[in-house]
């Protein structure tokens, strides 16, 4: 990506998670800002690469399972070895429709895509459940199993409002259909405690720290298999590592599911 002037354009959410990835979809001013952010929270950059290690071992468990359509909510940049990318290596035809609220990145996402067959943007609020899904259904088939990705998302919403938006988005899932959530978590983790309650300078929204019981409620209705809620980086389909439900990684990760359809 060609270099920017860090006085031209701030820093931008997407790209600064982009970075702490290993990516090169980022600018100057977003890496000295994440320099910035690391001096507050030395620990953000494993966060980041902390929510794509869940969310690549969900795609990847999934795709296995016979999914082959995702939704990604509060997505990002469509890069480094992102949803589309893992899920065709299984089903070369897999469908995803990225959504994010940022229009730089909406803008930034659709030129990394270049009309790529199968694969849609949507700019929207998460929070805009009905919406949301609207627009997928333009790329999605929303009658077969879909596998929502809400990571490192939803702890920038309100109670009311994320509870609200995962009871639309669990509703709408077909039999079969998957929904994978990671959240920050103060869990044995003071650093973020305080990280969340300093003055995030309209960068970014104050993060809402929760914990599982603050979120049982948004999986109403859906199976929640083995391991349940874990630290998720170190969420596995076949059960978590030792030490897991400590999330002394800082997140939490659930996996849940629509039961399929009986034969």
């Amino acid at each position: 990506m060609t270099e920017m002037d860090p006085e031209e354009t701030p820093p931008n959410m997407a790209r600064v998670f982009d970075h702490y990835l290993g990516g090169t979809e980022n600018t100057v001013v977003d890496r000295e800002f994440a320099a910035e952010v690391d001096h507050v929270l030395p620990g953000m950059g494993a966060l980041c690469r902390g929510h794509r290690r869940f969310s690549a071992a969900v795609v990847d468990a999934w795709s296995a399972e016979g999914v082959d359509q995702f939704l990604e909510l509060g997505s990002g940049l469509p890069s480094v070895d992102h949803v589309h990318t893992r899920a065709r290596r299984v089903h070369p035809g897999a469908r995803a429709v990225y959504v994010d609220w940022d229009a730089v990145t909406v803008a930034h996402a659709g030129r990394l895509l270049d009309d790529e067959p199968g694969v849609g943007v949507v700019h929207a609020n998460v929070r805009d459940a009905a919406s949301v899904l609207a627009a997928a259904g333009d790329v999605l088939d929303l009658t077969r199993p879909v596998g929502v990705l809400a990571v490192g998302v939803l702890h920038y919403l309100a109670d009311e409002d994320a509870a609200a938006a995962m009871h639309v988005y669990a509703e709408a899932l077909a039999p079969g259909g998957r929904l994978a959530i990671s959240h920050l978590t103060g869990a044995a983790r003071p650093d973020i405690e305080t990280w969340a309650t300093i003055n995030h300078g309209g960068w970014s929204y104050a993060p809402r720290l929760r914990d599982p019981a603050d979120m049982l409620g948004w999986l109403a209705g859906l199976d929640v298999p083995e391991p349940g809620w874990v630290s998720a980086p170190d969420w596995r389909p076949d059960g978590a590592v030792p030490g897991a439900h400590t999330a002394a990684s800082g997140l939490w990760g659930v996996v849940a599911r629509r039961a399929p359809a009986r034969g």
